[in-house]
């Protein structure tokens, strides 16, 4: 289990250190302030006479950030892992007595933090 928090805390420093996981931290914070306090931002619509805190809109507004959220991690993972072929370092991480779970758990754990 320790090459598994190795991975994953290797993963998480190298996220955070990159420019694009803070821009899109402060974009996803800001579309979500945005749809929360303001009408001129609609995720999810609450149009007419339906409030804005109504189950059906916090419904809809979770489900499409939701999705955004899912090219996003995907856009993490997959970096996480062309990276190794990159560097030409896969076949050393490939190559250690590291578990083949510890591997892809950790990579996975580490991008979607």
């Amino acid at each position: 289990m320790s090459r598994l928090r190795e991975i994953f805390a290797f993963e998480l420093r190298y996220h955070v250190s990159s420019p694009l996981f803070w821009v899109v931290g402060v974009l996803f914070f800001f579309l979500s302030f945005g749809a929360v306090t303001t009408d001129t931002v609609q995720i999810g619509g609450a149009i007419g006479n339906v409030n804005r805190n109504a189950p059906f809109v916090i419904m809809q507004f979770l489900l499409v950030m939701s999705v955004v959220g899912v090219f996003v991690t995907t856009a993490f993972v997959a970096s996480a892992v062309v990276r190794d072929y990159q560097h030409g370092t896969a076949g050393l991480f490939f190559t250690t007595p590291t578990e083949k779970r510890d591997y892809l758990l950790g990579r996975f754990a580490g991008a979607i933090t």
